[in-house]
């Protein structure tokens, strides 16, 4: 990932083998802090999805879908959680790869790390 018209960029140590669940920890969506959830199918047939939310508060279901087979969604953690911390599970009917993506600063800084899967 890139940022501020490419003067600072950021990479994550790839995938080598996709999984049905996947943890992504220390996202957060409160001040100026923006974090999103990508998913990526790399079977030719769909997967349905599901995210769940662990924040302070407990957890939250999240947002679920099918997504076609060789296909990618980001989910944007803002349009689900409200709260500064937020850690996200992926589960889904086909092995995926999931990834977090978090910036701050309006965007000066950004990181992006894959997800633990057990």
């Amino acid at each position: 990932m890139y940022g501020g018209n490419r003067a600072w960029g950021h990479n994550s140590i790839g995938v080598t083998t996709p999984t049905p669940i996947w943890y992504l920890a220390e996202g957060c969506t409160g001040g100026d802090f923006e974090t999103w959830v990508l998913v990526q199918n790399p079977n030719a047939e769909s997967t349905h999805v599901k995210l769940t939310f662990m924040t302070e508060k407990g957890v939250i279901p999240g947002p679920e879908m099918d997504l076609a087979g060789n296909s990618r969604h980001s989910f944007p953690l803002k349009n689900y959680v409200t709260s500064y911390d937020v850690s996200t599970k992926v589960e889904a009917d086909r092995a995926v790869i999931a990834e977090r993506a978090m910036y701050g600063g309006n965007r000066a800084w950004g990181h992006d790390s894959i997800g633990y899967a057990p």
